[in-house]
Parts: structure tokens; sequence; C-alpha cells
């Protein structure tokens, strides 16, 4: 994507997102790994018309955050590396990056740990080389925010199929309806799914909400990933002034094979949903949107019904019911008021006292 223009506010979720969720990313993998890869398929120019920082920039600031500040808390050199390929189409706005980038090294002297790359390429070319290059096992997190299209799902799968691979991608919802009854670009969408199957799809014939999430669920069910996360951003204030209305602009969509990834991905989301009106999240297709107040109402009586007559840690817990619409602080409230009222017994193996943490040990009734 071009980031020369105006910033916007739907912009600065997917912003966020990158910033909250990096560098824990990061500092787990990297706690068991030496080298950790992130790649940003559509880097854009780096900046905005009014100086505010692109995806490439606010990731470059933030590995070097991490990097300086794991190396002072221990003393030593952070025990990895990050290696961050930018890629860019445009050879003018991949020059653009390559110069804010080198400019942004020298004042602070990045550290060595941190190495980045401009690539002038077609994302998809550069894609298909790479991940035949990644060694199997190597941590790598892809950022795919294109203006229109997606890469083809049959790459995307091809980098999931890559073990601890995940993968961010923006789905252009808007322009994406457009183009599905317009046969001058059907070949785009052809190219997306790897085949012509989706124009024989009922959501052809839909309209409004109900043809958008049918949309949806063909495309997510096309990825092979056993966990999926959309947010789904509206088009923002500005955008409605200019007669959008309430309307869906794209997906932002966290594709993963391992639970622990998608339980990180939900606790950065979930605080972002519902914003100025702008922002809204649904964990699943099948449940309800996430409200800023859950219910622990809601949550105690699925626990109970969903763990009747079990022992079961709270990280187990929390992995089984992932695509819930609670984050783990609600978990731990509700399971520990039902403690206090004697619903529940918890066996403390790893927190002190009364806190509640990991391997502990959740016990629930049977059926009385």
């Amino acid at each position: 994507m071009n980031e020369m223009g105006t910033l916007k506010e739907v912009s600065k979720t997917k912003h966020r997102i990158l910033r909250n969720y990096f560098p824990a990313w990061a500092r787990i993998l990297g706690s068991w790994n030496s080298t950790l890869v992130y790649v940003d398929c559509f880097a854009g120019a780096g900046q905005y018309a009014q100086g505010e920082p692109g995806s490439p920039l606010i990731i470059f600031r933030t590995a070097n955050e991490l990097i300086r500040g794991t190396s002072t808390r221990k003393g030593k050199k952070a025990p990895f590396s990050l290696y961050l390929f930018f890629v860019e189409k445009d050879q003018k706005r991949a020059n653009a990056l390559q110069s804010l980038l080198r400019e942004e090294a020298r004042p602070f002297r990045s550290p060595s740990q941190v190495k980045f790359e401009v690539i002038p390429s077609d994302a998809e070319d550069f894609t298909s080389r790479l991940i035949r290059s990644i060694p199997r096992g190597l941590p790598a997190f892809f950022f795919i925010d294109p203006y229109g299209h997606p890469l083809p799902i049959p790459l995307i799968n091809q980098i999931l199929a890559k073990p601890r691979t995940e993968v961010l991608l923006v789905l252009m919802w808007f322009a994406i309806n457009m183009h599905l009854n317009n046969p001058k670009v059907s070949h785009k969408i052809d190219e997306m799914f790897g085949h012509h199957e989706w124009a024989n799809q009922p959501f052809m014939h839909g309209h409004g909400r109900e043809r958008e999430q049918a949309f949806l669920d063909y495309f997510i069910g096309h990825i092979q990933a056993k966990y999926v996360l959309p947010f789904q951003i509206m088009f923002s204030p500005e955008d409605r002034i200019r007669g959008k209305g309430r309307r869906t602009k794209y997906y932002i969509i966290h594709f993963s094979n391992h639970v622990k990834a998608a339980l990180l991905m939900k606790e950065v989301m979930w605080p972002l949903g519902d914003e100025e009106g702008t922002f809204v999240y649904s964990a699943a297709s099948q449940l309800r949107l996430f409200s800023q107040q859950p219910s622990e109402i809601e949550l105690t009586h699925r626990l109970l019904e969903t763990f009747q007559g079990r022992a079961i840690s709270f990280d187990q817990i929390r992995m089984e019911t992932w695509n819930w619409p609670f984050l783990e602080k609600h978990y731990r409230k509700a399971l520990k008021n039902m403690e206090s009222q004697g619903i529940i017994k918890i066996q403390r193996r790893e927190s002190k006292r009364s806190g509640l943490k990991g391997k502990d040990l959740v016990i629930f009734p049977g059926n009385t």
C-alpha cells in the first residue's frame, strides 16, 4: 500500500495491532530461537504525508527498542536476531523507504541484531522464493496489507505450512466486493483463490451483510490455519462523510496454527474493538461481537457447562476456549469468584496464595 497519503483513523488500528503484537511475539519466540523473520509484503514508502510512521517504520523502531531493552535487562546482548524484509514493487517508493530506514538507523545506532532489507520486487515472486529458503521451524511473521487483492491463497497456505509461521492479512472487502461481479477483473479473483469456483458460490447472488459474511466464511475456509481471528474495520468517520455509511472497509485477519499465538493476538485485538464506533471485533463468525463489558455471569455458566466434572489447568481452559469472547483477566476473575463461593476448587501449582495462572489446577464440580 502506498503510505504517502493521509493517515486515517482506521489505519491506526493496524499499526496498534502490529506495535502491540510484534514485540510480544518476538519475546516469546526469541526466548528459544536465535533468529526471527518479519516480512511486510506491501511495505509502501514507510511514511504518511504528514510525517506519521507507516508499518515499516513502526516495526523497525519497535524491533530496535525490543533488542536494546532485552540487552539492558540482561546486561548482555539479546539472545536473538531480527531479520526484517520490506517488499515494495514500486521502485520510487522502495527507494524512499530505503532512505528513510537508513536515516532512522543512523542516530539510534541500530543494534547489530536488527537487520533489514528493502526488496524492490513483486510480493508474490519474493514471497515464493523466501518461503523456499526459510529453514523449517524458523519463526516468521508475514504482514500482508495490499490495497486490492492479497497474495494468492495457495501461496498463503504455503507460508502457513511452515511451522511457527503466522500471517496477519488485510482483506480489502470494499474493493473485492466491487470486483466480484465485474467480468473485467474476475481473473484477479481467480488468481486470489487459485480457481474459478468462487463464481458459482451463493454469495454471488447475495446482498449486504449476508453477502459479506458468506464471502468471508468462504475465504477463511480456503486458508489452512487452525486458528483464525478476524477484526472488522468499518469505514472511518471521514469516509462516512462521503456517503459510505456504516459499512465494512476491510478485515484484519490473523492466521496461525498454534493456539498460544491466537490467544496472544486476542489479547491485543480485543481492547481495540468498538473505538469511536469505527472498529468491530469478532473472534469467530458464530460468536457474538465482543463488547467492552463482557458478562461474567455468561462466562461462569459456559465454564461450568463445558468443564463439568473435570480437573484442568488454567492455561488449558483458555486454550480449549480460545475463540470465546473473553480475555485472560476475565477468566481469572470469574474463576476466583467461583472459588470464593465454593463452586470450584483450585490447586495452586504455579501461583502463590490467591493467584491463578498457568499450571494451576481448576477442579469443576460434576453433575449434581
